[in-house]
C-alpha cells in the first residue's frame, strides 16, 4: 500500500492581502504537520486575518474520527502560522497518544 496521503489545504485571507508567500508558507508549514499524524486523506481549511494590529491565523481539518481546530494570534501572520502548526501538533500527538492507548 502507497503511503502517499492526499492533504488538500484551503486558504482563505480576511482584512488582508493574499500573497502567493504567505499561501506557500502556510500550505507547506500545515502539510509538513498533517503528514506525521494523519493517515487518510484529509482537507484543511486555514484562515489568515488581520484584525486591527493581531494576526491570526486558525486551521480546522478532520482526521481519525475527529475535528481539529486551532487559532493563534501574534504580531505577525508567519509567527502566527508557527505557533499554529505547534498546536496542531501537540492536539494530534495527545490524539494519537489516546487511539494507542485504547488498543
Amino acid at each position: 500500500m502507497a503511503n502517499s496521503k492526499v492533504i488538500n489545504v484551503n486558504i482563505a485571507f480576511k482584512n488582508t492581502e493574499s500573497t502567493e508567500a504567505l499561501k506557500s508558507y502556510a500550505t507547506e508549514k500545515v502539510i509538513n504537520c498533517l503528514k506525521k499524524f494523519v493517515h487518510h486523506d484529509t482537507e484543511a481549511h486555514v484562515v489568515l486575518k488581520v484584525e486591527k494590529n493581531r494576526h491570526i491565523a486558525e486551521v480546522s481539518f478532520h482526521s481519525d474520527g475527529a475535528d481539529f481546530k486551532g487559532s493563534e494570534e501574534s504580531a505577525n501572520l508567519y509567527a502566527s502560522i508557527d505557533a499554529l502548526v505547534g498546536t496542531v501538533s501537540g492536539q494530534l500527538r495527545r490524539h494519537k497518544e489516546k487511539l494507542t492507548r485504547h488498543h
